[in-house]
């Protein structure tokens, strides 16, 4: 599987400063309907995703996304376009919300898409990852890794009354490095 998990990368701290950001993205709009299966104004996942126009992520987000680029040796790739604001997304999954199965697009170049995700809010039942057909095991703070627009990938129905927050970073991968990311 080539998903990579690094656990606890961000602290606890860390975690509830931008769910305290995504929290305020609700209340402004900017985190708002989702698509899935095909349904636009999907009101049981928001996303920034398409909602950004207007807005900007305060300092912390921006500051959160170099921290992982700069760990992971992306810093100097492209940021992936046209999600959310600046390569940054972030996804505010509720009761009876789930993310359908899918792929992500490549940059307009065909560039591969690196997701780098990091969960600051569990769900306490349901919302579980697959990629790639297996089930990711991740915790509040673990960064994960992987191509999002090469694997397949979803998560289940969320059963808990708390939302589950998603924050994503990552790049576009250049074609001189795929073979460093299992890519020919």
């Amino acid at each position: 599987m080539q998903v990579k998990i690094y656990k606890n990368f961000l602290n606890v701290e860390e975690c509830n400063a931008l769910n305290d950001v995504a929290r305020l993205g609700v209340l402004e709009g900017w985190v708002s309907e989702a698509l899935s299966r095909g349904q636009r104004n999907y009101t049981k996942r928001l996303t920034s995703r398409f909602h950004m126009e207007k807005a900007e992520y305060p300092p912390l987000v921006y500051a959160v996304s170099a921290k992982v680029r700069e760990f992971l040796g992306v810093e100097s790739f492209p940021l992936i376009e046209g999600h959310g604001k600046n390569g940054v997304v972030v996804s505010y999954t509720m009761q009876g919300g789930d993310v359908y199965p899918h792929k992500d697009p490549r940059s307009n170049e065909g560039l591969p898409t690196y997701r780098c995700n990091v969960l600051t809010q569990a769900n306490e039942d349901g919302c579980e990852l697959y990629v790639g057909g297996q089930k990711i095991d991740i915790e509040v703070g673990d960064l994960h890794c992987y191509m999002v627009s090469e694997l397949e990938h979803y998560v289940t129905e969320a059963k808990g009354k708390t939302p589950r927050i998603m924050w994503m970073f990552g790049s576009h991968i250049p074609k001189e490095h795929w073979g460093e990311y299992g890519l020919s």
